[in-house]
């Protein structure tokens, strides 16, 4: 299983769209998918025009099969943490249970993370608390509970390596 990760351009944002539409994925993540317009354009201005944003597609056996990426969340900051960086990651369902996004999140935090970084999760999604506790992410969502409107949604963070 050859996996690996190359920048996300403007062609793989079909498929990308795709794997965003499932339902089940969609359920299992909590995450609503975005219609066709709205989609396209979050990642136009959201991810390629922002400078601070990283976008990589996992592909596996040159087929792109989901995508990982980071970006920094005003919200989050603190005054010992000016700039908080977020990750995360989309895979299609038929890759699932393969360890796929556990080595690709792996891949991701290696090249481009240098500073701590924090993931939001749904405590239902086991798959994503598996590639996140398998990442040396840690459960912080405590010291954060006013951020969320969500009872299931969860806050980990992975510190300095």
């Amino acid at each position: 299983m050859n996996i690996y990760l190359r920048p996300v351009n403007e062609a793989d944002l079909a498929i990308l769209f795709e794997f965003e539409h499932d339902p089940i994925a969609n359920k299992m993540a909590d995450f609503p998918a975005r219609e066709r317009e709205a989609f396209y354009q979050h990642w136009q201005q959201k991810i390629f025009a922002d400078e601070q944003a990283m976008a990589q597609g996992i592909w596996l056996d040159n087929v792109l099969v989901g995508n990982v990426l980071s970006w920094v969340n005003d919200e989050l900051a603190t005054e010992v943490e000016s700039e908080v960086r977020l990750v995360g990651y989309w895979i299609g369902r038929e890759y699932w249970g393969q360890g796929i996004a556990t080595n690709a999140v792996k891949m991701f935090l290696q090249q481009y993370i240098s500073s701590p970084v924090y993931a939001y999760i749904d405590e239902h999604n086991q798959g994503s608390l598996r590639v996140a506790q398998s990442n040396g992410f840690v459960d912080v969502t405590a010291q954060y509970v006013s951020l969320f409107s969500k009872d299931n949604l969860r806050i980990f963070k992975r510190g300095h390596i």
